[in-house]
């Protein structure tokens, strides 16, 4: 009996500090745990954007190649790493990138979704990578970040100078910009 008196005691005392700890946290459930973050105006001025029309049975015959071309380690190396490298980027076209158009007219819509926003969820997603997807973004004719996308995975790599891609990530966020680069 005096058993269960101290198990009672003790599970009580257990709940009420737990939920003390709770309420004093002020948060949510949900928002434990994510980053508070302050939008930032994006400050670039141009942007380009590239992409590469392969579809994973053609990735997959690469990878599988045994004498694979300069142009191929290439190619395979953007699409599958999970860095950037700067210096790839004068030879996306080489590889079989293409320049997408991308108006001026749809900077703002990109602008609110990397730069003008909070990110309210943290997407995981357990899939291969392939960036079939490149924006470069430019202040004064030279690049300030590059975002690397996948959107299939929900997925992107990036690299900024100055602004913060931290606003980009939730998972509308990569079906608004797919329709956006994708419109014709």
């Amino acid at each position: 009996m005096k058993r269960i008196i101290c198990f009672t005691i003790g599970c009580l005392l257990f709940s009420a500090i737990y939920l003390q700890g709770c309420m004093n946290s002020g948060n949510t459930i949900e928002q434990r745990g994510k980053e508070p973050s302050v939008p930032i105006p994006s400050n670039f001025d141009s942007l380009e954007y590239y992409f590469v029309d392969i579809d994973l049975f053609k990735i997959g015959e690469l990878e599988d190649k045994k004498n694979k071309s300069e142009k191929e380690r290439l190619l395979l190396s953007v699409l599958e790493d999970d860095k950037l490298d700067l210096s790839l980027l004068p030879h996306l076209k080489n590889i079989g990138y293409v320049r997408g158009s991308l108006g001026q007219s749809l900077y703002s819509a990109v602008d609110s979704l990397f730069f003008l926003k909070t990110r309210t969820d943290h997407v995981d997603t357990s899939c291969i990578y392939e960036f079939r997807d490149i924006l470069v973004f430019y202040k004064n004719k030279q690049c300030i970040g590059i975002a690397k996308i996948c959107f299939d995975c929900k997925a992107m790599v990036s690299w900024s100078e100055k602004p913060n891609f931290a606003g980009f990530g939730d998972w509308e966020d990569y079906d608004k910009l797919h329709l956006l680069l994708r419109r014709k």
